[in-house]
């Protein structure tokens, strides 16, 4: 094997190479990613090259990845079989390999290698920006599996899931599974334009952080593979602002998109969008007011009012006409709260920092041993995930019409995938859940199952309306409830509906009110 660790005709950056390398092999000895060589024949002389093959676990191993006609699984030999060298070679001709670890001492990674190939050869010839462009890097055996797994034409399209926890390289498979299916299509569409389809994928995440930053990413990819000419178009093409998952050019997919995005296109191709008020040309929405300030508005409408009755009282005028005088006031400051929500109804998101606001004024009607309005034992953010996930986020409260589970469907919920309280606490939360829902409608608010109840209702009854996507991946799945991920299955189709990638891991969330399990 030969490596190239720089190409540059500049003094100090040589020195500089010869620096990393040097830290490279020094830390080689710590790479836990070892594997055992032996030798494929002998070296007729000193200087021909010696083959080399990993040696795999067991022979049954081996035997029955290749009978599966599945990628091969290379495993170290036990301890106890004795043939692990530790000096680096064995009287069996055992070499110890281990990659190159990152020369930077703050990060504990192997060193990325890329294939010598014609394409990145040429690019670092002429000069290669890596700020604009980049190459797919060498996977470990796993990642590649995950990567290139393709399934066969006889067997039924399954959805593919991978857990592990933070810094296993799932955003890596979830970007290089993109491109490389991207260039697969690709190359079809160049070959055999006349029966290719063009493939159309969503890559979805909570986070817009991580949505800009795997979009970056995968777009640093095509720019090595593209034409200048090409990729000014995808450059163009994905400069747009998109309100709508229809009439979206090719040259924009994959698209990254927040959840926040994804639920507000997909709305908008419904024939009853859940948000009525948009611009008929780019069906943005308009004169969305932030839930907060339409909260403090009726907060202070509720807080000016009972002031103008113990005003009357006081004074001994009528209270009706006290009322009177206050109510056109009220009519001047509620016209800012209307505007957006006359033709829908709701029009501002309840999130959990506005739910925290509301905890105080929630009342579960149930006298227990407390002054705390039968709270007592409960915790805001186990509530909240309660509504969320269970009561009103789950797979069986947004298939149902009124998009909420009833009393006995909730406490039939087993221990395992609900797990905050028990049955009699479950009997306080719902109570709590049903004056959460009166304040919500008294101060005109949704929450994200709303929308997701109103889209998988509408997509049931007509259909999938906007433009064809074939593919969906999600990060960062443990930020969903099980309600957004059937809308994914309605998005795809029956023809489609295989083609779905997940990657998360259950240890970590920055979603409130989300019990993945």
């Amino acid at each position: 094997m030969i490596r190239v660790w720089g190409i540059t005709m500049n003094q100090e950056d040589k020195a500089a190479a010869l620096s990393h390398i040097a830290a490279s092999y020094s830390r080689t000895d710590d790479v836990l990613d070892t594997k055992l060589l032996k030798p494929i024949g002998k070296a007729g002389s000193e200087n021909e090259p010696v083959y080399y093959d990993v040696v795999q676990d067991t022979e049954a191993d081996a035997a029955a990845a290749a009978a599966a006609d599945l990628p091969l699984a290379f495993a170290q030999p036990r301890p106890s079989q004795g043939d692990t060298p530790t000096d680096g070679s064995s009287d069996d001709g055992l070499v110890r390999y281990c990659p190159p670890a990152s020369y930077d001492a703050r990060e504990f990674t192997m060193l990325r290698l890329y294939d010598m190939t014609p394409r990145l050869i040429k690019s670092v010839m002429s000069e290669l920006d890596l700020r604009h462009e980049d190459f797919p890097f060498r996977l470990s055996v796993k990642e590649q599996e995950i990567v290139e797994l393709t399934q066969k034409p006889n067997e039924p399209k399954a959805p593919l899931l991978a857990m592990g926890r933070s810094g296993t390289g799932k955003t890596t498979c979830i970007v290089q599974r993109l491109f490389h299916q991207w260039c697969q299509a690709r190359d079809e569409m160049k070959h055999t334009p006349d029966i290719a389809k063009p493939m159309r994928q969503l890559f979805v995440t909570a986070s817009p952080t991580l949505k800009d930053q795997v979009a970056k990413q995968f777009r640093k990819l095509q720019a090595a593979v593209l034409s200048p000419e090409e990729m000014a178009r995808v450059a163009a093409a994905t400069a747009r602002e998109y309100h709508s998952l229809s009439c979206i050019p090719d040259e924009a997919f994959p698209l990254f998109l927040s959840n926040h995005q994804y639920l507000r296109m997909l709305d908008a191709t419904v024939r009853q969008p859940f948000f009525r008020n948009r611009d008929p040309l780019t069906c943005a929405i308009l004169d969305e007011v932030d839930a907060a300030d339409q909260l403090e508005i009726a907060w202070d409408l509720e807080a000016e009012a009972e002031q103008d009755s113990t005003d009357a009282i006081a004074t001994g005028q009528p209270v009706a006409a006290t009322r009177t005088a206050s109510g056109r006031r009220r009519g001047r400051r509620q016209a800012h709260s209307d505007n957006s929500g006359a033709a829908s109804g709701a029009m501002h998101e309840l999130t959990y920092a506005l739910f925290e606001r509301l905890w105080s004024r929630l009342d579960s009607g149930i006298v227990r041993d407390d002054s705390e309005r039968g709270k007592k034992g409960l915790e805001s953010h186990l509530v909240f995930q309660e509504i969320m996930s269970y009561i009103k986020g789950s797979a069986e409260a947004i298939d149902s019409d009124a998009g909420i589970l009833s009393l006995e469907e909730y406490l039939s919920l087993g221990a395992k995938r609900a797990a905050n309280y028990n049955q009699e606490l479950r009997t306080v939360v719902y109570s709590l859940m049903q004056s959460y829902q009166r304040q919500k409608a008294q101060h005109r608010l949704y929450d994200r199952p709303d929308l997701v109840h109103h889209l998988h209702k509408q997509l049931k009854k007509d259909g999938y309306q906007g433009i064809a996507i074939t593919h969906i991946r999600r990060d960062e799945v443990q930020d969903f409830v099980q309600g957004e991920l059937l809308l994914d299955l309605l998005v795809l189709g029956p023809q489609h509906a295989g083609q779905l990638f997940y990657c998360g891991d259950t240890a970590q969330s920055i979603a409130r009110g989300v019990g993945f399990r």
